[in-house]
């Protein structure tokens, strides 16, 4: 009996009968609640666009945390006082394969109109991410950011249905600068 070869039936059990659509929320009368929105560069495995349209871009002046990757908009009238801890980026509209959105702060060039070449690599890479779905990667020997089309015809992006000042309020909830007195600016200037 065991060397006997047992025969295998056709299975009739057929998986893509229980494979769930992507869309499968809609069917439910489902909503997807806007609760939270990242701030920061994509990382290098992600496939992301970027919204072309300009109401979809948001220039700010914000304080990057390094310690605790925290991200934070600061008011341009407390920016003015702490010019040295603060950038000037465009904030753009990002979303990846899976539908979640974020939000890529692209610094803008000096007074002078240039920018270093990390900053310019990722600026270029947001405005082929415009119109294609790309990747990036940090090449530290370039001291740029190198970038990645996708080779596959990938399904066109799925935008948040909400409005650019709805993704800004929560991806800065508890993280904006209104005064000298913000605890992260106090530890910055040494007064805590």
């Amino acid at each position: 009996m065991e060397n006997e070869k047992i025969q295998s039936q056709p299975s009739k059990f057929n998986l893509n009968e229980l494979r769930l659509p992507a869309n499968y929320g809609v069917t439910f009368g489902v909503k997807k609640v806007l609760n939270s929105v990242s701030v920061g560069k994509p990382n290098k495995a992600q496939f992301f666009r970027i919204h072309a349209s300009q109401e979809m871009t948001f220039l700010a002046m914000i304080l990057e945390q390094k310690e605790t990757r925290e991200i934070y908009c600061v008011r341009p009238d407390v920016a003015d006082q702490i010019a040295e801890l603060v950038r000037a980026v465009q904030l753009l509209v990002g979303v990846d394969r899976q539908g979640n959105a974020f939000l890529v702060p692209v610094t803008l060039p000096g007074l002078d109109g240039r920018r270093n070449k990390w900053h310019e690599s990722l600026a270029q890479a947001c405005e082929l991410a415009k119109a294609k779905w790309i990747r990036i990667a940090a090449n530290m020997s370039a001291g740029a950011y190198d970038v990645f089309e996708a080779q596959a015809e990938l399904m066109p992006p799925e935008w948040p249905e909400y409005g650019l000042d709805q993704m800004i309020e929560v991806a800065f909830r508890g993280k904006i600068v209104e005064s000298l007195e913000h605890p992260v600016v106090r530890s910055l200037l040494g007064r805590v």
